[in-house]
């Protein structure tokens, strides 16, 4: 699965150098591994902050400016196909980890 997630962020134009891409990629995971929605401030960054070693405020951080450079500078006609009503600013993270986490989810179903 972790696979699957990476591709579809190098598709989405992810810059892979920074510490929010392998926190996304967690995120995401764990999301597609839960079956439920569930609270990103407190469960899913407390969880991807003990997997990978910091602290949630910082996963918080790291995935938002990982969602800019990717809103900014990313493959826009991706975007475009995922989030309907692209406007300039970025969704917010939970919008953007679930949206990535369900689209992935209908290609596996596929």
């Amino acid at each position: 699965m972790k696979r699957l997630i990476e591709k579809e962020m190098l598709l989405l134009g992810a810059p892979t150098g920074r510490l929010g891409y392998a926190q996304m990629v967690c995120a995401i995971e764990l999301i597609m591994n839960g079956s439920r929605v569930i609270s990103t401030t407190h469960e899913l960054y407390p969880q991807v902050a003990a997997l990978c070693g910091t602290k949630p405020a910082r996963i918080e951080r790291n995935v938002r400016e990982e969602i800019r450079a990717i809103w900014d500078y990313g493959n826009q006609e991706r975007l475009d196909s995922m989030f309907y009503n692209r406007d300039k600013y970025p969704p917010g993270n939970k919008e953007f980890l679930y949206t990535i986490a369900k689209h992935l989810e209908q290609q596996i179903a596929l």
